[in-house]
Order: C-alpha cells, then structure tokens, then sequence
C-alpha cells in the first residue's frame, strides 16, 4: 500500500538495498571467478584458482591497472626516499600490474598505490569541504581507480564474447522496479535534492578522519566488498621477508586488504558499463552483417536481442546500466569515460576524433603551420566496417541519452508518465505501418511490465486495469481508423493509423523498431509532413528538426545526458562530417600539385617538400605515404572505388588509378547518410538548457561532471559550432573561395568547424533538399 506521507518507501528502499548490495557481491565473485558453480561454467583440474586457461573463459576481464607518479602530479620516485607528508618510501614511479582474477605486487608498487588513493581522496575531501565547517565533511566524488584500470577487449579481432549477463541485467531490472515506485509530493518537497538517490548504489564518501593513519578513506563500494575478499585477491611481496611481529602482521594485511578491495571496487564499476556495452555494440555489428561467417545461429541470438519483446530482458536492461554509469555519482564511470568506452568497443578509436598530424623529423621545436603528415586511423579487417561502425555508434548514442528511465508517479491514481510512454511506442508502431486494435496493444504493451499490463487499480472506475485505459485514450489522441474502401481486406479487422498532427514526434532511431520498420516509418512521415503542410511553397519554407526533444526522463539518470556535451562527441561529429564531405574518406584531401615542369625538379622538390606529385586521390594528406580509400555509403550498401585489395593503399601515379581532385562536384555525388549525426545536434539543442542547471539542481554530481555543466550556455555551445581544431587549421579542402575548392554564397571561413561543414554540405550536397 502507498502511504501519502511516503513512509512505504522506507521498506521498500530497505529492502531494495540488500538486494543491490547481494548483487554487487555476486558480481565481484564473477569478476574474480570464484564459486564458479553457482556460473555454469565447468571447474578447471586446478580448482578454481589454480589451472585455469584464462583465453577459455568467455567474460573475463582481461584487465591491467595503470597508475605512474607523473600521472598523478608526484615527484619521480628516488630508491628509499620517503615522502614527508605520507611517511609511504616511494621507489617505483609506475605500476602496470595484470588484476584478472588477483593481482601480485611488490611492496614499492603497493606504496605508490596508496598514494595514489591518499591523493584521490585528499583532491575530494578539498573539494567537498567549505570554510567554517567540522572536520568532518560529506562529499560526492567520481568513481574510483576510474582512470587506473584499462580492459581491452575486441570481438571483431577475435575475442570471445556472450550474451548471457544475468547479475547485471538482474541489477538493472531491480533499478529500473525502484524508480518506477510512488514518490509523494510531500516526499519530493521534503528532499528535493535526494529522493531520487538509489540505496547503496549512491551512498557518499565518508571523509571522516580515522584513528589508523595508515587506512585509507573509503569508498562506499569498498565497505561493502571487503567480507568477499579472499587473500589471493592480492598478494603483497614484502621487502623484509614473510617474517615479521603480530602487530606488524596484521598491519600488512590491512593494507593490502584496503587496496585489494579499492581494486576489486574499481572492477564492479567499470564492469557495470563495460560488459552491456560489449552486448549492444555486438548486437549493432551482427545486425549489419559483420559478422556473417559465425552463421544464422549468431544472427538470431542478435535479434532475439535488439527485437521487441524479448528486448525488454536483454538490450533495454543493458541500456539502463549504461545510462546508470554515463551519470556518475559514486557507482558511475561518467559521462567522459562512457564516451571512451563506446568508442573503444564500437572500434572506432582514431576515427572518430579529429585528424591528427605526425611531425616529420625528431626535432623537438613544434612544428610549422599546417606541416606534418596525417596519420591514418588504425586498420579494420575490411574499410567499409568502419562506415556501419560509426553508424551503430551514432545512433545508439541517440538512444542512450533518449530513452531514459521515466519519473516515478506521485500517486497511485497518477498515470502521466504510463500514458507518455505507450504514447511514444504506440506513435512509433503506427508510423511503421497501420494495426488493428489489438496490434496496437501488443506494440504498446512493450514498454511498459507484466504488472502494468494486468494490474487493476483501485482509483479506477469499474476496476479496469491502468494500463487499457491508458492505452485506449492513447490511442483515441493520436490514432484515427482507416478507411478501407470497398475492397475484399475491407472485412477484416479495422486498421488504425498515425494522425498527421502527431507525426512530428517521430524519432528515427527510436529503439524498438528495426531499421527496415524505420524506412517504412521514414516514408510515411514524410507523405504526413507534406499532408500536413499543405502546399509545396509552404512546405519548403518550413524547416522541421530532425527529432522533437527528448521526454522527460527520472532525475537520477539526467546528468548521462552529458554525453552529448562532452568536446569528444565535438569531435567525433566534425570527423564524420568531414567523411561525409569529402565522399567517403577520413582524411582531408591533399591540394592537387602544380602541372610538372621538369620531371627531375619536381621529384626531388616532392621529396624534400613531402608532397606527392600528380593527381592526389581524396583521403591523402600532405606527405601522406597511404590513404584511406574513397568510400561512399548508402543504407542499403557499401561502395569503395579502387581494385586495391590493400585497406590502406598507397598513392598511385598511374593517370589511369588516378581519381578526380576534391571539388564541389565530389561534395554533390557523396552519398554518406548524416542522418544520426543530425539528430545528435538536434539533441544537443533540445538538452541544452536541462544540462546547463544539474549543477545546480543536483548538488551531489562528481566534480567533472559539475564543471561540464557549469560551463554550458547558449555562447558556449555557439562557440563549439564554430570552433575549428588546430590540426584543419589551413587545410586546403577547407580553406575560403579561390583559395580552396568549395565556392559559398558566405565567407567560406571556419569551414573546419561542426558549422561550416555543415554549410559545405548544404550548398553542395545534391540532396540537401
């Protein structure tokens, strides 16, 4: 029962925190491979420590941690030196220790561990405490180790990889129930700045001294790890030998006990982003045909996967972990190592960032304006993966910062957010194509719960169920009955379809449609807008956005919304503009080379200038050894030009292999679709305001997360469109009329900039219209 002073919710948080803290207990053991019969998974002839092939082991993390003196600002580290203010002999300056399954380190390299944690903590007690307070002071921070610990993993290069993440989809499943629970007004007038906080999930620092000057402060998953640990979770080589007193005895293993659970912290978090992540990029590669040697067996697993029903208990629950983690706090990454996770796992890392130039030579002075050669992205097992690569990344970015969690309802009888969100599926089914009245159910019934679908509420007349009332009036609002004329399907089930004032609300990568559903929905949008506008002058005076803004998602999950803020999402939207531009090539084009005078001059003016002469095929650079090959791409296909088998081959001086130098023509014949990179500026527009005030509006956000919204405004986003990186300063493809190729109706500068390439590609594309 709900209680109008909300005092249902202390049992029910209560009890929904010992189920997050089961869950992040088993998910350690996981992680470690320990009771690895409760997993399925056979038990080597060693046991479970002891004999095990690490390659045969499907979710292991194959995890190193990092951590260097000059990473952390401190000194280089002298043999027995001994900081004054730690009382820590610091004789290593970094450590790069494997932690799959344990970790084994020396006494030195556990020294600069602690310090390193000392110095984290210290930067965040700092932060959180102000001037008149007690010692004693409460305070936010980022996750920890966030930075220490790197997990490489890629499926495409061979790496193993499952589906089956039943303790984190259980976790998330278990969030997502939690949100959905009444919160009354009273409740959220009462704490504004904490009713929407998780049980054990947010629990804050406490940077309270201890009486034990050698402990470390903790964080508050590591209190809750640390009855899991086992002592071959870390093993310490001390530099006095295995001999020492009680006291000593127990002193070291405190201390190796604090780290091996700071460690074993450090992995919960990261593996909370990084398992589901692997699930979708997977999924999106499978679904565009990546993977087609592993059969239809692979293809139905991912479509099992990302299709509606069975979405909701696998691709919907690991989008919520994500989203969880992209909004920091204590139990996040953030939004910025989010970002560098999809990115790495997406394998798109050096494609989608801005180009970068090698300097020539070993000279340490910096380098000329515009000089160097432009260093290739790293090789794919085909170019064209690259193309489908960035499109997945693109549009599950969308759906990422999209299709959060909704508010929860302030009253039993409350069912705004219920009616939001079947109004978004059922809008979403009715654009794909038309449904009788029970279609239509079905279609909606996919984002809502079983419990939702069947239960009665006790507000509601005659005792009908919430759902079908919700559903019914849904459907009256933005559904008419199709007319079906005099023909034979005329005696079949009545037909409802989309109503043209509604069809503004369409998303194109609305995440429970499939991309072939999406075209049929594209094109009878398109027919509504028409229908709707009237006219063709009318119409074309019009400019509708891509996407209307996002719906209003639960507090606890808007800080991930940042993703679209962040200067590597800058970067990669100018990167795939600039592909876009040039026709299917990541790199600038290089400027044609003059007509030779005398072969011999040129040769050696090319050589020691570090420009190719002849006709330069769009992709090169200047001094470009090898170039990325031209591609064009269309959603239906992929099209590289060139008989090379190479994925990089070289510049050719042939007339005949020579392709045509980059001109507006180019521009006009590129087929790369945009369409997702639009909707993410949309995006950014639409969210604009709402990132701008979590600072204010929620105190607790770790630090990097505040300053990111702290500096967001309408002059600084307007800066970032028209901010152009120092590597396509000068760059000739980019440079103004008749000094580059692209002839504007404006001033042509700042091209390398998100807006002027925007514009580039408005006044030359052929089908901006």
């Amino acid at each position: 029962p709900v209680s109008a002073d909300g005092s249902h919710l202390m049992s029910i948080r209560d009890a929904m925190g010992s189920l997050f803290a089961a869950l992040l207990r088993e998910l350690k053991l996981w992680l470690y491979r320990e009771g690895m019969l409760e997993t399925g998974l056979p038990l080597p002839p060693g046991g479970s420590h002891g004999g095990m092939d690490l390659s045969q082991v499907e979710a292991l993390q194959r995890s190193t941690l990092h951590v260097s003196s000059s990473q952390l600002g401190l000194p280089l580290a002298v043999e027995g030196s001994v900081d004054g203010e730690t009382g820590i002999g610091n004789s290593v300056n970094a450590v790069a220790l494997s932690c799959a399954t344990g970790v084994k380190m020396t006494e030195a390299q556990l020294e600069l561990l602690e310090s390193a944690l000392r110095m984290e903590e210290a930067q965040y007690q700092k932060r959180g405490t102000t001037p008149g307070s007690s010692n004693t002071t409460t305070t936010r921070s980022g996750p920890l180790m966030g930075d220490w610990l790197r997990v490489p993993h890629s499926p495409l290069s061979g790496d193993s990889l499952s589906f089956h993440l039943p303790l984190h989809r259980a976790l998330a499943k278990s969030v997502r129930t939690l949100c959905s629970v009444v919160v009354p007004e009273s409740v959220r007038n009462e704490n504004p700045k904490s009713w929407w906080k998780l049980p054990v999930l947010d629990e804050e620092y406490n940077n309270s001294k201890s009486a034990d000057h050698t402990s470390l402060r903790q964080h508050p998953l590591v209190a809750l790890i640390r009855p899991t640990l086992r002592s071959s979770n870390c093993r310490v080589v001390w530099s006095a030998g295995p001999e020492c007193s009680k006291d000593e005895a127990q002193k070291r293993r405190s201390r190796a006990k604090n780290v091996s659970a700071a460690i074993a912290a450090g992995k919960i978090i990261h593996t909370i982003a990084d398992h589901p992540i692997r699930c979708i990029a997977a999924a999106q590669q499978i679904e565009r045909h990546l993977w087609a040697r592993n059969g239809s067996s692979t293809a139905g697993m991912a479509l099992n996967y990302s299709s509606a029903p069975l979405c909701r208990s696998f691709r919907d629950l690991d989008l919520t972990l994500v989203q969880l983690s992209a909004s920091g706090l204590s139990i996040g990454l953030g939004a910025r190592r989010v970002f560098a996770l999809l990115i790495s796992r997406f394998s798109m890392d050096g494609y989608l960032c801005d180009p970068e130039r090698r300097v020539q030579g070993n000279s340490s002075s910096p380098p000329p304006f515009g000089s160097g050669m432009w260093v290739n992205p790293p090789r794919l097992q085909d170019p064209d993966h690259a193309v489908a690569l960035s499109e997945s990344f693109f549009s599950t970015l969308c759906v990422l910062v999209t299709e959060l969690p909704h508010a929860p309802p302030v009253s039993p009888s409350d069912d705004i957010s219920l009616k939001s969100i079947i109004k978004r599926e059922l809008l979403h089914a009715l654009a794909a194509e038309p449904r009788s009245h029970s279609e239509a159910m079905e279609a909606a019934s996919s984002a809502v719960s079983r419990r939702d679908e069947s239960s009665s509420s006790a507000g509601s007349s005659g005792g009908a169920g919430v759902f079908r009332e919700a559903f019914a009036e849904v459907l009256r609002q933005i559904g008419s009955q199709k007319n079906l004329g005099s023909s034979r399907a005329a005696s079949g089930p009545a037909a409802f379809e989309l109503k043209a004032e509604y069809c503004n609300e369409y998303d194109p990568t609305f995440f429970h449609l499939r991309r072939q559903e999406h075209q049929h929905a594209m094109d009878y949008v398109a027919r509504l807008r028409r229908q709707k506008t009237g006219n063709k002058e009318e119409s074309e005076a019009k400019c509708l956005p891509v996407v209307c803004g996002p719906p209003k998602a639960h507090p606890r999950f808007l800080p991930s919304r940042l993703l679209l803020h962040l200067q590597p999402m800058d970067a990669a939207i100018r990167r795939y503009l600039l592909f876009a531009l040039t026709g299917g090539s990541w790199l600038p084009p290089a400027e044609p080379a003059a007509p030779p005078q005398d072969a011999s001059g040129d040769d050696e003016q090319g050589e020691s200038s570090g420009v190719t002469t002849g006709h330069m095929i769009p992709g090169g650079g200047v001094g470009a050894s090898s170039a990325i090959p031209v591609t064009t791409f269309s959603r239906r296909s992929f099209h590289r030009s060139g008989s090379s088998s190479s994925t990089f081959r070289k510049s050719s001086f042939n007339d005949g292999d020579a392709q045509a130098p980059f001109s507006a023509s180019v521009v006009s014949a590129s087929s790369v679709s945009i369409l997702e990179v639009l909707q993410l500026l949309t995006l950014q527009v639409h969210t604009l305001e709402e990132c701008a005030s979590l600072h204010r509006t929620q105190a607790d956000l770790d630090d990097e997360a505040k300053s990111l919204s702290a500096s967001l405004s309408i002059n600084s986003y307007l800066r970032r469109l028209i901010h152009v990186p120092e590597s396509m300063l000068g760059v000739w493809a980019l440079r103004p009329f008749p000094h580059g190729p692209l002839p504007s109706k404006g001033s042509g500068e700042n091209r390398g900039s998100t807006l002027g390439l925007l514009i580039a590609l408005y006044e030359n594309r052929a089908d901006h219209g």
